[in-house]
Formats: C-alpha cells, structure tokens, sequence
C-alpha cells in the first residue's frame, strides 16, 4: 500500500469515530484559554491516528495537537490534528475535520484533511493533484475581491490580545463579497482548494492546522503565502491562501491595516 492510501485509511478509520460522536454535545475541557477546548474525542481519534501512523510508518516523527512530538526520524514529520473545529463538535455543529499531513525535510508531501459529517475526503500529494472523494479539486475563477467570498478564523486568545484579527474581519467584510467564519482552518482550507470559497487568512496557527490544507490548495491550482506575499511558514502559523487571482488584493487589504507581530 502507498503512503497516501495507507494515510487515507487511516483518517477515515478516526472520521469515522469521530462521526459517531458528531450532532450531539459533548462535555469539553479548557486548555490554557477558557476558548481552546479538548474533548474525549480529540484524545481518542489522537490515540487512534498515531498509533496507526508509528505502526505503518516505523520511526517517522509524529507532531500531534494534543500529545506533542513522538518518533525519532528528523527527515519526515507527520502533521495530526485529530479534530480540528472541537467546539463546533462539542456544540454538535457538523463543521470539523481530521488533518493528517507528512513533510519531508521541509517538504509537504501528503495532505488528507476528512469531515465526516460532510462526507467529504479530501486528499492531495505533491505533483498529483488534489481530490475531493476522488474527484480532482481545481480553485475558482473569482478575479476581484469585491466578487470573493472569503474564509477566517479567529485566535484562541482574541478575548485578551489586541492582535485578533477583527480590524481585518471588518475591513473584509467590507470590501468582499462575504466573509465566513467556519471554525476548522483545516477545512477552510480544504474548501478554497474546491473553490467553494476564494481566499483564506489567520494568524497564530499550529502547524497541525496549516500543513495539509496547504498542500490541497497549492496542488488545486492555489497559492498560499505568508501575509507578506513570501513562503509559507506552518510552523509560524500565519498563512493567506487563494485561488491566485485575488492574492495581491487581499495581500494588500491585510497589509494597508498593518501587519501584526503574530503574522509576521
């Protein structure tokens, strides 16, 4: 079997745990902040996932949301957010997602980002392309930002820190067609690279968050850059993603309000 079909078992293996727990409210735990939240379910499709991926993988490293770094290789990273969009999940809204993603030395290679309640399945490898439950992935034709319809998110400490993103969510929303808040980078990724939605910015990510909705645009035809218009950087955690055709337009609406620390 080939890493990308053996990685794709693997996350509908944990989207289907997580599918059984989907359109219920469940008891959530606070982290750090009283917004970042964790779930039984997080830990279990967590436990799930990375113990398939040291199995079929012997040695790889493993960066997880919820449990840090495991394995020894230095040369291939895999990237796993087990559920990304847990309040959403916890709330019972159908909007959250398995991220796996692998670098190597630096490289995406392999990006699979499953919304069970969805039923989709997205999946991309460096070179080939990118689907949707087989089905090839191609960005949209959207070339103005006034006809886009545009994607965010917000930081888990936006309640204390001044960097929030909410001078940019308004400006946007100014000047785009819309602006959604969807509450799973990894699936707001995912859905530009479909071209359901025309462009993408956050700031203070994880890199579990960014890697394999990455690689689903660049390999649908997108770009994706750092808020500056250089190399994306998943483990700095700042990222604009686009069909291409409005990037410098939403590079220079986010740059005319200035760019924050977070996302430089």
């Amino acid at each position: 079997m080939d890493e990308l079909a053996a990685v794709l078992e693997i996350a509908r293996e944990a989207a289907g745990l997580l599918q059984e727990g989907a359109g219920r409210h469940h008891l959530a735990h606070t982290k750090l902040l009283p917004t970042d939240l964790v779930t039984d379910y997080d830990r279990r499709s967590e436990e799930l996932i990375v113990r398939r991926l040291h199995a079929a993988f012997p040695g790889d490293q493993v960066l997880a949301e919820e449990g840090g770094l495991s394995g020894s290789s230095s040369a291939r990273r895999w990237l796993v957010d087990p559920l990304d969009g847990t309040t959403n999940f916890a709330h019972g809204l159908p909007l959250f997602s398995v991220s796996i993603a692998l670098e190597v030395e630096g490289e995406l290679e392999i990006g699979v980002v499953a919304a069970p309640a969805l039923g989709w399945i997205f999946a991309a490898q460096r070179g080939a392309g990118a689907t949707c439950n087989g089905e090839p992935l191609r960005v949209s034709e959207t070339a103005s930002l006034a006809e886009s319809l545009l994607v965010t998110g917000f930081p888990y400490d936006r309640q204390t820190s001044a960097e929030n993103n909410l001078a940019q969510f308004v400006a946007l929303q100014q000047r785009a067609q819309g602006v959604r808040r969807l509450g799973s980078a990894a699936l707001d990724l995912a859905l530009v690279a479909r071209g359901a939605l025309d462009g993408y910015w956050e700031m203070k990510l994880r890199p579990w968050d960014l890697a394999a909705g990455t690689l689903l645009v660049r390999e649908a035809g997108g770009v994706v850059t750092d808020w500056r218009g250089g190399g994306v950087a998943i483990d700095r955690g700042a990222a604009v993603a686009t069909n291409g055709r409005i990037h410098t337009q939403l590079l220079a609406t986010l740059a005319s309000l200035g760019i924050p620390p977070s996302a430089q």
